[in-house]
């Protein structure tokens, strides 16, 4: 295995052994068990990254997921699950942002389509 593949492995097992994975896979588990509360934290998921995909705007799209979603954000295992997978992605992203500081690829800037 070449140098850097094995450096990735080393990488993504101590991910997977932080206490931030382990807390998200625990909590992922528990959601699994009440598959109608995983449904609508899925669909939450889902329309909170269309929100930020989106050009609209995010203050009266958010109010309005927060008001759809609002009982579902005050169950304790959703927000534990949600905080959770919010960490990982906080983290895995800090890991690519570092790689993406640290080794130079000139990256031309690009415009948003329809811009």
């Amino acid at each position: 295995m070449d140098p850097v593949a094995l450096q990735t492995e080393e990488l993504i097992s101590a991910i997977r052994s932080s206490r931030d994975y382990l807390r998200y896979k625990k909590c992922e588990e528990q959601l699994r068990q009440n598959p109608e509360l995983k449904k609508k934290v899925d669909e939450y998921r889902v329309r909170n990254f269309q929100l930020q995909q989106t050009d609209r705007d995010l203050f009266d799209e958010s109010d309005e997921v927060l008001r759809e979603f609002g009982g579902v954000l005050k169950n304790p295992l959703a927000a534990e699950y949600l905080d959770a997978e919010s960490s990982v992605c906080r983290m895995v992203q800090r890991v690519v942002n570092y790689i993406n500081k640290s080794v130079a690829v000139d990256i031309p800037e690009m415009e948003k389509p329809g811009h």
